[in-house]
């Protein structure tokens, strides 16, 4: 009986160190921050991630916590989670006030689109995690891609970023906005950046005076309008555009957008400097 006693006390004298040393269990609320945790070898811990980020993960995606601007303290407490991980971007604020009193910790790193934003946010999760030297590999990585990333060209053709908002419904991103830091960083000029922030509609003959070279939009967008076809027809005078004559429209995975930019940033980079350069002065002036 006594050594039952003994062993009982120690095990209880123990379990504050064995809960310390208890790998925490993590919720992501994001794409962009999920696609940071595979890079730092996180997802054994990862409890529940948002609907962004199913697609990432496909059938090795743990419980689905919902769209992370509209998340559940219900839900998600259910899951049992330590740390829910998300941007600026997830809420409601009274849920993740709830989260908070419960006992969850709320860490929440910025959502700006900006590349020194990404390697910030890779540096913060690999500093609180324990994965600093993941953090630092793949900091180094993203950092080669991008010094390798081809120049952008003189003069910068005209783009234009859309999304596809609702059926029969196209916005245009002002700055402010990932899509326009996408045009930007993509070695594009953007028309709308000096005319307004974030995002909104566009008059028919605007799209003509604009006269863009490439237009930009969502894989997603793209879907939901039916490919190329289906989203110039949401605009028809698209087609009278450069960009519409001549068909250059790139669809990039706006997952790589939720929460901020995602280290798969660096090849839809490459891809857009490409189409970039593709665009030569003396063919950009005769479509003008």
């Amino acid at each position: 009986m006594n050594k039952i006693l003994v062993g009982a006390c120690l095990w209880l004298l123990a379990w504050p160190l064995l809960a310390e040393s208890r790998s925490p269990r993590l919720i992501s609320a994001g794409a962009s921050i999920t696609a940071i945790f595979q890079a730092l070898e996180l997802m054994p811990q990862l409890v529940g991630v948002d609907s962004t980020s199913l697609p990432l993960l496909g059938d090795q995606a743990p419980a689905n916590i919902g769209y992370p601007r509209q998340i559940s303290a219900e839900g998600l407490l259910s899951l049992n989670p330590d740390v829910l991980i998300g941007s600026e971007e997830m809420g409601p604020p009274a849920v993740l006030a709830q989260l908070r009193s419960a006992g969850v910790e709320v860490l929440v790193l910025s959502a700006e689109p900006s590349l020194e934003t990404l390697l910030a946010n890779i540096t913060a999760l690999g500093q609180r995690f324990d994965r600093e030297a993941q953090a630092a590999r793949l900091r180094r990585d993203l950092e080669s891609q991008l010094a390798s990333l081809p120049q952008v060209p003189e003069p910068q053709p005209q783009a234009l970023f859309l999304l596809s908002h609702s059926a029969g419904s196209l916005l245009v991103a002002g700055s402010r906005t990932a899509g326009d830091s996408l045009v930007r960083l993509g070695g594009m000029h953007n028309p709308m950046a000096s005319q307004f922030s974030q995002y909104r509609a566009l008059s028919a003959e605007a799209f003509i005076g604009l006269a863009p070279v490439w237009l930009l939009t969502t894989s997603q967008s793209l879907e939901m309008a039916g490919g190329v076809d289906g989203l110039l027809a949401l605009q028809p005078t698209l087609r009278a555009t450069p960009a519409g004559r001549l068909g250059q429209v790139l669809g990039v995975d706006g997952a790589q957008m939720v929460g901020g930019f995602s280290p798969a940033i660096a090849d839809t980079l490459l891809q857009l400097r490409q189409a970039a350069l593709s665009v030569e002065p003396r063919r950009q002036a005769r479509v003008d």
